[in-house]
């Protein structure tokens, strides 16, 4: 018996395969790198921003 989801996981790593073979390595760890740095900065502000709502709100 075959599991229903076996088909999503195959298409994945064909995609996964097929869209990282011809990007550099260095654009993509770059590319990544300001990603994760832009991510980060929006988490921090974000969590601030909820502590001094929650502050203003209930302090």
């Amino acid at each position: 018996m075959s599991t229903p989801f076996s088909n999503l996981f195959n298409i994945k790593k064909e995609k996964k395969l097929s869209s990282y073979k011809n990007i550099p390595e260095d654009k993509v760890s770059g590319t990544s790198k300001s990603l994760i740095i832009f991510g980060f900065i929006i988490s921090i502000s974000s969590i601030i921003l909820l502590f001094f709502t929650i502050n203003n709100k209930f302090g």
